[in-house]
């Protein structure tokens, strides 16, 4: 008995650790004719950046900082839109 219970506990660890610990956190994807920033913080509150991964109207991407945590998602539209006057 004592045998079986080790043999389950050494076969359950050894399955743990092939496994990954975390899943891979899937991007949204950035439609064509938009700017897109997946921006990821370490809080809920959003008040301390970690990383982000951006996609420009040319399609060029850039990474900064580690992409991990709580992610916020934004995009707009490529040229032909003016901004709003800042006030």
């Amino acid at each position: 008995m004592l045998r079986r219970v080790f043999v389950a506990l050494v076969l359950a660890i050894g399955v743990t650790a092939l496994i990954p610990s975390a899943p891979a956190q899937a991007l949204y994807p950035c439609p064509a004719g938009n700017l897109c920033l997946h921006t990821w913080y370490a809080d809920s509150a959003r008040t301390i950046w970690k990383g982000s991964y951006s996609i420009n109207c040319d399609g060029q991407e850039l990474r900064l900082g580690t992409q991990s945590g709580y992610l916020v998602f934004t995009k707009g539209p490529c040229g032909g839109v003016t901004p709003p006057p800042i006030s």
